[in-house]
């Protein structure tokens, strides 16, 4: 790869790596954060475009969805572009087409703006991953991955508490343009390091469109399921089987295709296919808390906005405290270990939202979860990288970002029609009071957290190349 504006082939400095892993953790933080800063402008972009709530939830739909599809683009552009200089680029375009966004008053250019967002941190997320994989210390692995999770976990956790202040004391546009500050100092570390780029040593591969074009089927269907079951239970499950029907169909073409969209040598490997299971799993639940915790406190048991952002601050303050602590356990002691325990703290914490307590409980339940969370990721991603083999390392971290983000869609259409299910009373004996629904779904989260702990169990066998 030729040196460019951004990069230069001459071996980088110690100094320059770790900017160049702060350009990556800043940057990713910028895309990260607007998957849920535009959940708070909803309602207000309803009243001025006088529109629906299902369109207007498909700015969070779109974002989401194209996420999930355009994850495993990242290796096949890195190997034939050079990964900094794709991460650089979709960061230029992500800023431009986030100001423009806030300036615009068409609802459609709006919602391509969000579907451009939504591709930029489908792809930067797996990049930023990869990138700060082969430029860690393998000693520091786990720290380092924790400064990477602080992008990962801490963006959607704070982007509603900001959104929500700009949505207050400003105009609802503006949420447009949270995430430009961040990404202007992501470049600008770029520009000024100009980091380098690692050598490819095979022949891209060719890219699989028809591959893409059936996820993007599969994951158009996930978020149409809702729509249809409004209007036909017995639709929607047909539906629903279709779909199982054509995920196999799908895994099968990836097996027999010669360059296929998502490399099935992956899943041969024990350790990983196990931590994919947990990043299922892992997507589902903060997704869902994200989308929950607000519900049950403000529909569920009346508490004012102030009290919920109060709430999440201190879950906020628990994720940052976490996420570094983590990164040092799991330098010392078994990355699986830590990622149990991480596991084992998001169960118990659904659990105390699942109890019919008052605040007292329903915090303790906030910060014990975002403590989980930031407690999974350093581990997780460290012991899936340690389980393929080098050549396999890119496209199994564009993988694994894909199932993460899949997981959050998968949670949230299931969580919304679970939810629209016991408000409505088809579940009547459940639905007794306001906040029963909500403490309903978190139970279920917390069994699928303790059904993930046999997952991660397999977590700590490594690699043969």
């Amino acid at each position: 790869m030729r040196p460019g504006f951004f990069f230069q082939e001459s071996r980088v400095s110690t100094h320059a790596s770790a900017t160049s892993i702060a350009a990556l953790v800043i940057g990713s933080f910028a895309v990260v954060m607007s998957a849920t800063t535009i959940n708070v402008a909803i309602a207000p972009m309803m009243a001025e475009f006088a529109i629906s709530h299902r369109l207007a939830q498909s700015f969070s739909s779109v974002f989401l969805g194209l996420t999930v599809v355009c994850a495993p683009l990242a290796s096949w552009l890195a190997d034939r572009f050079g990964a900094w200089r794709v991460f650089a680029r979709l960061l230029l375009l992500y800023l431009l087409v986030s100001l423009l966004a806030g300036l615009s008053d068409s609802f459609a250019a709006m919602l391509t703006a969000r579907a451009v967002q939504g591709l930029c941190a489908g792809i930067m997320q797996p990049l930023s991953l990869f990138l700060v994989l082969e430029s860690a210390n393998p000693a520091r692995q786990g720290r380092t991955l924790s400064m990477f999770s602080l992008g990962v976990v801490m963006a959607p956790a704070l982007g509603p508490t900001l959104a929500g202040f700009v949505v207050e004391h400003a105009n609802w546009r503006h949420t447009f343009w949270l995430g430009v500050p961040p990404a202007m100092v992501a470049l600008g570390l770029i520009v000024w390091r100009r980091p380098q780029e690692r050598a490819v040593v095979t022949t891209p591969s060719r890219l699989d469109f028809a591959g893409l074009g059936f996820l993007a089927m599969l994951v158009a269907m996930v978020f149409l399921w809702p729509l249809l079951l409004e209007h036909s239970s017995g639709l929607a499950m047909l539906m629903a089987l279709i779909w199982l029907c054509l995920v196999r169909v799908f895994w099968r073409q990836m097996q027999v295709r010669e360059e296929p969209l998502i490399e099935p040598a992956l899943l041969s490997h024990p350790a990983y296919f196990s931590g994919l299971l947990v990043t299922l799993a892992y997507g589902v639940g903060m997704y869902g808390s994200i989308f929950l915790i607000p519900l049950l406190l403000q529909n569920g048991l009346g508490e004012s906005a102030v009290t919920t952002g109060n709430l999440l601050l201190l879950g906020g303050v628990a994720l940052a405290v976490s996420i570094p602590l983590a990164g040092r356990l799991v330098d010392r002691f078994s990355s699986h270990l830590v990622v149990s325990i991480g596991l084992s703290c998001f169960a118990v914490s659904s659990l105390l939202l699942a109890w019919p307590g008052g605040l007292g409980s329903i915090a303790a339940g906030i910060v014990i979860s975002r403590f989980a969370l930031g407690m999974i990721i350093p581990g997780l991603y460290t012991s899936m990288a340690r389980a393929v083999p080098d050549s396999l390392l890119r496209r199994g971290t564009a993988v694994t970002t894909m199932t993460r983000q899949a997981g959050g869609a998968l949670g949230i259409t299931l969580i919304g029609a679970l939810l629209a299910s016991l408000t409505q009373g088809v579940v009547a004996p459940l639905a007794q009071t306001p906040d029963q629904p909500y403490r309903v779904l978190f139970a279920l989260i917390s069994l699928l957290f303790l059904a993930s702990l046999f997952a991660a169990r397999r977590m700590n066998l490594r690699a043969s190349d």
